[in-house]
């Protein structure tokens, strides 16, 4: 079958009507209709930091990836370090049964994979261990959610050098990204004597030093606090096995296009190179040129940027009847676990709230937040705590969270490219999975994006039996409402019934 062919043609506009209330028996099929400016294929939003880094004391905005604006982390000195607790093996196969043994690992590290619950390696795996074995540069692109993280740890693990001191490097966009890699090569390693940390902003300094200074021998870090301990002189990136640049597309998005290029041009000295994303753009092909060695090529379905198996739909509502809708959806889907995304801070939280008032099961997650109780969340929405995690993009991109049934955007992105990795976040190792999106009649751009981007239309959706009624302030959400009577005024003429202002 034929991939389809672009929805809006260079120079087309597309204009969205707010559909109206009468039953769509076709609402499958039914196509929106969006008045768009046609935007060029730079169309991005600019970089929140332009221009380079000033000196090692500087940092990336705080929040999402690196820490807070400023100088020292003296106010973060008290932070706990990372949770990086020993792994659980109720997953675990026999080592025997675990088909990794066909690379000629190390016992120690095979032991860990098949502790892990690995059995069969996934497609990404599968393609590059042969080559990052051989200790050659890899660029891997696939949909996320297929491994990546092990693709890598696994063969730079099994060639890890004798030589003391830091071995690999890997650069991640996100501190919750950093914790996950910490902690899967943590895992995989732990049999081998190998330790590993997180380094981010807006953790403990302190905790940083004193486990550096105990010996690492990996370590997962953000750009920005990466930096600040090569200007410290506490991490040198010289004579390394490896660097990983881990979402080395979101990398590019957030601002670090200067960070990265510092980082790897630091790098200096014979070292594997690993490059790993689920889109790749001209940018990162070229820094890959610039920074690489011949590096083996595996693509993963280039052209397919969303998961087939996800099946994804879009509601046409009103801005004011969203949370109807979503309460509605809940209530006839009762999602497992989902995942409901905003765009801003603000909106998670007060979503959040709206959603506990109405007895839902529901905690936000944004950059605004300690990064102790980010993690404290995470654990609880992982562990089945609670069914509902409203969350802004810091979500969107690299943390393993297993079995979302369902990815709801409250808000539609403005970035096209971060619908495809909140989509991203249900169907993961070939699951099936359930995304769907709340459209205004003021996300007509977004969506025109997005279906240009992925290269197919998102059905339009409907449920033909709810009537979007608005509840008045102070009534409890999703409670059926009695109409109010009409109301009447006295005038020379006799009463007259008030009109509503239109």
């Amino acid at each position: 079958m034929s991939a389809p062919q672009a929805l809006v043609p260079p120079g087309v506009p597309r204009k969205m009507t707010l559909p109206s209330a009468r039953p769509n028996p076709g609402a499958a099929g039914t196509s929106l209709r969006f008045d768009v400016t046609p935007q060029s294929s730079s169309h991005r939003r600019p970089s929140r930091r332009p221009g380079g880094r000033g000196g090692p004391a500087r940092r990336p905005h705080g929040g999402r990836h690196g820490g807070p604006r400023g100088g020292g982390d003296s106010s973060d000195d008290a932070l706990p370090p990372p949770e990086l607790e020993e792994p659980d093996e109720s997953a675990g196969i026999p080592v025997e049964e675990c088909a990794f043994a066909e690379y000629g690992l190390k016992p120690e590290l095979l032991r860990a994979i098949a502790a892990a619950g690995y059995r069969t390696p996934s497609e990404i795996q599968a393609k590059t261990l042969p080559y990052a074995l051989e200790g050659r540069d890899v660029i891997g692109q696939a949909k996320t959610g297929t491994g990546k993280t092990a693709a890598f740890l696994v063969p730079l693990l099994q060639n890890l050098s004798d030589r003391p001191g830091l071995r690999i490097v890997v650069v991640v966009p996100t501190r919750e990204l950093s914790v996950q890699v910490a902690k899967e090569a943590q895992r995989l390693g732990r049999y081998l004597g190998v330790r590993a940390t997180a380094i981010y902003g807006g953790d403990s300094m302190k905790r940083q030093l004193s486990e550096l200074k105990q010996g690492l021998a990996v370590i997962a870090a953000t750009p920005g606090r990466l930096l600040d301990h090569v200007g410290r002189h506490t991490i040198s990136l010289r004579d390394l096995d490896a660097v990983v640049l881990d979402e080395a597309d979101r990398m590019f998005d957030l601002g670090f296009r200067d960070d990265m290029a510092r980082i790897l041009g630091a790098a200096q000295g014979r070292r594997q190179t690993m490059l790993f994303s689920a889109t790749l753009s001209d940018e990162v092909l070229g820094l890959s040129k610039k920074y690489m060695s011949d590096p083996a090529q595996v693509f993963l379905a280039p052209d397919v940027l969303t998961v087939e198996s996800v099946h994804q739909t879009c509601f046409p509502i009103d801005k004011e009847r969203k949370l109807l809708l979503l309460l509605e959806l809940l209530r006839r889907e009762k999602p497992e676990r989902s995942i409901i995304f905003t765009r801003t801070k603000i909106g998670a939280d007060k979503l959040a709230e709206k959603l506990q008032k109405a007895g839902i099961g529901a905690n936000e997650i944004h950059s605004g937040l300690p990064q102790k109780k980010r993690e404290r969340i995470l654990r609880g929405f992982r562990d089945g705590e609670f069914p509902y995690l409203v969350a802004t993009d810091v979500a969107a991109r690299g943390l393993d969270i297993e079995d979302v049934t369902h990815v709801i955007n409250w808000d539609v992105p403005e970035n096209a490219e971060d619908y495809v990795h909140r989509v991203g976040r249900t169907a993961r190792m070939g699951k099936i999975g359930r995304a769907a999106t709340f459209v205004t009649p003021d996300d007509g751009e977004f969506i025109t994006a997005i279906e240009k981007l992925i290269n197919k239309e998102i059905p339009l959706e409907r449920f033909e039996d709810f009537v979007h009624t608005i509840a008045p302030e102070g009534a409890t959400p999703g409670e059926p409402q009695k109409p109010k009577p009409p109301s009447y005024t006295r005038t020379m003429q006799g009463f007259v019934r008030t009109r509503r202002r239109r």
